[in-house]
């Protein structure tokens, strides 16, 4: 009973910190997830081995741990989003994994493993996210609202014009009229400066089939999941 405890104790307080840094950014997974996958590991690990000791010649101790690691997929792709160009939430699927490890090790007993671990994750979660920001602080995201008469081609068109000018589309949105026959596409694009914005919005107007070009007032420092 006391062992039990124990690593339940602990893979709480482990859990814990690791959900706080995803709760503290809203993250779609946050402490109570994290708690919850990380007890229920502890919890496998240890009825494997107590399995394992009740009979030794009939069980692996490491059959139930492998069918957790694979049932773990499947949350974890709760957590991924996919937007447009974008894809959200694949650092907070890698945590809920590195939660079910932490787990893991604590149902064996293995704590140190586990402590080291969870500060290890904690620490790249952590700190990662200013480097990533000091790293791209030139850089901003800029939304380009384009009201234009619809064909086929010119979703192509506009893309390949910010590729090939250097501007890298992260996001596309795009909204008919079949009354008007006219579009409107969103497009979410990181740029270097600001003077290269108005140089896409010139060019842009030049397009024949264009009617109209807002360019959002705000601007992003790109935080791809700082997740």
């Amino acid at each position: 009973m006391i062992d039990i405890l124990t690593k339940l104790c602990v893979a709480i307080i482990l859990s814990l910190l690791i959900g706080i840094e995803r709760e503290a950014i809203h993250k779609p997974a946050g402490i109570k997830t994290h708690m919850l996958i990380c007890i229920s590991a502890t919890l496998v690990m240890a009825l494997g081995m107590y399995l394992f000791e009740q009979y030794p010649d009939k069980l692996d101790p490491s059959r139930l741990p492998a069918q957790i690691l694979a049932g773990i997929g499947f949350v974890g792709a709760g957590t991924i989003i996919r937007d447009g160009f974008s894809v959200k939430g694949i650092t907070t699927a890698a945590s809920l994994l590195s939660i079910t490890c932490i787990g893991l090790a604590i149902g064996a007993g293995f704590y140190e493993g586990a402590i080291i671990t969870t500060l290890f994750v904690f620490l790249a979660l952590y700190l990662t996210a200013p480097i990533h920001h000091l790293l791209n602080k030139n850089r901003k995201i800029v939304l380009f609202s384009i009201t234009t008469k619809y064909s086929p081609e010119i979703l192509g068109k506009i893309n390949s014009f910010f590729s090939t000018n250097n501007a890298t589309v992260l996001n596309i949105k795009q909204i008919y009229d079949n009354a008007s026959q006219y579009a409107l596409l969103k497009f979410s694009v990181k740029l270097d400066s600001h003077k290269q914005k108005e140089s896409l919005i010139s060019s842009l107007c030049a397009f024949p089939e264009i009617k109209e070009v807002y360019v959002s007032k705000k601007t992003y420092h790109i935080d791809n999941d700082a997740e």
